[in-house]
């Protein structure tokens, strides 16, 4: 089991300075998100607000991650990726200050919507900046490592908003402000690294010859555009699933008796699994295949939310919880890899960014009907969503993909298992590459 993560450090030792940065910046400001994600229901609830509350803010939060996330393409095009992040993340930390001084339900759903478009940067960037400074052969592994070091700073910041109220002065509600201030002022130390870059601060990118061409002929651009569009679709019904569970989830295991330190324990261990075990994305997608690999991982969860649903209770719920985390961590690298290989430069950039602008559409609408569904209904029937909409999003995804003409062809061997590598290829005579 440790020849995984060394290999993986070896590896990182060739990459440039620039990604290393990256990797730190990712890791600081996601610490900060990690206790504001853990805290600020919590501290929503001290303030009287329930969750429909919940799920109003929540639901404002992500349609401003879409609206962000849908124009990220053209402004990355314009600003460049380095520029686009640090502005992006500046608007993310001055709302989340002002979210943890604000107390008027008002105020906190504007400022919700702006820490919305803040986050989009920080949640969306990450594949456009690898895929840009990355070299070809890196980007799964740099990607992999990526969306692991994440998971191990929501594990920090998860320890962290569970430790910190017990030791910042103040009661209640103003012992979580507190922690949400200290979450933020962390999060802004990830500025730090992105100010000392060299080429991504002042470039556009490292050229890639092994892209796929851009499309010319009107079947190619009738191509590109379905691939996306079942990219984004496919990450649309995701979310719906996501978006009834994640938002509510710290405040469902309360329900089942956890403390707030408690439930920092449950994050912390889910971050943990997600950052090592996620480590073996890689060798999930070279023996299964990027289009089963994915499916795989992402329908992990089914039998867990399945059985808490006939017989709920805290250590089930926290098993749940950290196959979830860890499943998205194994699958996003996965699924972001391929469609960069699948589709043309200038494809890329929209593609992420309308992905999360369709990402946080449902899950934005999911949370806001999940909090009114939770107060007159109870938690379970969202887990029944989740587990509908993961199901039909991997068949369409799989379905849609294992037919495409590169993936038919050949040309993107990895995306199917080991043993159908290993048959003859014929499909690249039958239809052209689109």
């Amino acid at each position: 089991m440790l020849a995984v993560p060394l290999g993986y450090l070896r590896r990182q030792f060739n990459f440039s300075r620039d990604i290393r940065l990256f990797l730190l910046y990712n890791l600081l400001a996601n610490v900060g998100w990690g206790v504001f994600a853990l805290i600020f229901n919590l501290y929503l609830r001290e303030l009287g607000l329930r969750e429909d509350d919940m799920g109003a803010f929540s639901a404002a939060q992500t349609l401003a991650m879409a609206g962000g996330a849908a124009t990220m393409g053209v402004v990355l095009d314009r600003l460049g990726i380095w520029r686009a992040i640090v502005s992006g993340v500046s608007v993310f930390l001055l709302a989340s200050l002002g979210l943890a001084l604000a107390e008027q339900r008002e105020v906190l759903l504007v400022l919700s919507a702006i820490s919305g478009i803040g986050l989009a940067y920080l949640f969306t960037s990450t594949m456009p900046f690898i895929i840009a400074w990355a070299r070809h052969s890196e980007r799964q592994y740099v990607s992999t490592l990526a969306f692991s070091v994440v998971s191990l700073s929501t594990t920090m910041g998860s320890l962290l908003g569970g430790f910190l109220p017990g030791i910042l002065p103040g009661q209640d509600a103003t012992t979580y402000r507190w922690t949400l201030i200290a979450g933020t002022l962390l999060a802004a130390l990830g500025l730090v690294p992105m100010f000392r870059m060299g080429p991504a601060r002042k470039g556009r990118g490292l050229p890639d010859p092994t892209a796929a061409k851009e499309a010319t002929e009107p079947h190619e651009r009738r191509r590109v555009r379905t691939d996306t569009a079942v990219f984004v679709l496919v990450g649309g019904l995701m979310a719906v699933g996501a978006g009834m569970v994640i938002p509510f989830y710290n405040v469902y295991l309360t329900t089942l008796g956890a403390e707030a330190t408690l439930v920092g324990y449950i994050y912390a261990v889910g971050g943990l699994s997600a950052a090592l075990i996620g480590l073996l994305a890689p060798t999930v997608s070279r023996h299964l295949g990027s289009l089963w690999g994915v499916a795989a991982v992402r329908l992990s969860v089914v039998p867990f939310y399945l059985a808490l649903i006939l017989a709920p209770g805290l250590p089930l719920a926290a098993v749940a919880h950290i196959v979830r985390q860890t499943s998205i961590s194994m699958a996003w690298p996965i699924d972001s890899t391929f469609i960069a290989e699948v589709l043309p430069p200038r494809a890329r950039s929209r593609v992420y960014g309308l992905r999360s602008a369709a990402w946080n559409l449902g899950y934005s609408g999911a949370s806001l009907l999940a909090g009114f569904l939770i107060v007159r209904v109870g938690y379970e029937v969202t887990f029944v969503d989740l587990v509908v909409f993961s199901a039909i999003a991997m068949a369409i995804f799989v379905g849609y993909y294992s037919r495409h003409p590169r993936v038919r062809s050949g040309q993107l061997s990895g995306a199917m298992p080991r043993w159908r590598r290993e048959q003859p290829v014929l499909a690249a005579r039958e239809e052209p590459v689109g």
